[in-house]
């Protein structure tokens, strides 16, 4: 293998475990080639490359930065809650599709790469018809209100967020990346639908520009639930009245109303950058943690800067080979067994924020 894919492959596997590192969650090796930056990796390339790379452990099951073997032991403990909680959001979700002008509810956040702390609720992003964007918000927010699955108040373990949505006319979300914006990255990334496989498929399509992080196709279906023909026959009925000038009218009351409702609440706040109230959007995030986890992701891999840079001579290369089995940079020297979530409680912050809506 040429040096310029090595410091390539290199680079993609330090960003990309650098990444779940920040929320001590050790990837499996399948997971690891799934989910890897810029290329995919096969388990024979991930074992054969690993067997030089001084700063990684890989068992026969996990790969983790050295130094992190608790991220293992962590990752069992949320990934157990996290299938709880996401067979819940199967349990509810499959009868979503009879709400009207609802295309796509997926799983969104850290809950769909199986992370979830204590107290965690269920992050649901929700793709509608054209048009109609606050008639679908009303009915989601009506049948999870009814069921008493909503998040609201201090109501929020394992209940329903319904804290972003969008229209099919404002699929491409490229506008709200931030700049080195690693979380939004995986997120749009891990996403799993679990309804709507079609619309997802023009969600993915139309954000190609994921294609410079990810160079190859993305297609979710671990999460997919089957179609009822039933319940879309329902859905089909229930919309049937809503066409036309009369749901015209109806989504125009509902959106001035809305619109008018969100926009104070996000007036009373200090920092309101995660909030987006528009004709096709609504994203309530009122603490948007994005700038934070890309400064903590790239404080991790700072620490590898070093493995990044390209060797010309054979002096070089004897010093940097002595330099890169002897030296695992200071900050990756984390004792065994510390947890980094305390870091900066960023996990807990997460949790408390409260929609705006």
């Amino acid at each position: 293998m040429r040096e310029e894919e090595i410091l390539k492959k290199r680079r993609a596997l330090i960003e990309t475990l650098c990444f779940f590192d920040i929320f001590d969650f050790a990837l499996t090796r399948e997971e690891f080639c799934d989910y890897v930056l810029y290329k995919k990796w096969t388990l024979p390339e991930l074992s054969s490359f690993n067997n030089h790379e001084k700063f990684l452990i890989e068992t026969h099951s996990h790969i983790y930065l050295r130094g992190r073997s608790l991220t293992v032991k962590v990752r069992k403990t949320k990934e157990h809650r996290a299938r709880k909680l996401i067979s819940k959001a199967k349990k509810y979700v499959k009868y979503m599709q009879m709400l009207p002008f609802i295309r796509m509810v997926g799983l969104c956040n850290s809950l769909s790469f199986y992370d979830a702390e204590k107290g965690s609720d269920i992050d649901i992003f929700i793709i509608t018809e054209k048009n109609r964007l606050f008639l679908a918000r009303s009915f989601a927010w009506f049948f999870t209100h009814f069921l008493g699955i909503r998040r609201h108040g201090k109501k929020i373990k394992g209940r329903f967020c319904l804290s972003f949505l969008i229209s099919k006319d404002r699929l491409n979300l490229e506008s709200i990346k931030q700049n080195n914006d690693i979380y939004f990255i995986f997120w749009m990334r891990l996403m799993r639908p679990l309804i709507g496989k079609k619309t997802y498929q023009e969600f993915i399509k139309e954000n190609d520009w994921l294609k410079e992080y990810f160079a190859y196709d993305i297609n979710q279906k671990l999460h997919l639930l089957p179609e009822s023909k039933f319940l879309l026959k329902l859905q089909r009925i229930f919309e049937f009245p809503l066409k036309g000038n009369f749901g015209n009218f109806i989504e125009s009351l509902l959106r001035v109303w809305q619109m008018n409702r969100s926009k104070k609440k996000k007036n009373c706040l200090t920092n309101n950058d995660g909030i987006v109230v528009s004709r096709t959007m609504l994203k309530f995030h009122n603490n948007d943690m994005r700038k934070k986890y890309t400064a903590l992701w790239q404080k991790r891999v700072n620490q590898y800067t070093d493995y990044f840079i390209p060797v010309h001579s054979d002096f070089e290369k004897s010093i940097l080979q002595r330099s890169h089995q002897s030296h695992i940079p200071s900050e990756a020297r984390f004792q065994d067994n510390v947890d980094t979530k305390n870091e900066e409680h960023l996990h807990h912050s997460q949790k408390t924020q409260t929609p705006v809506d």
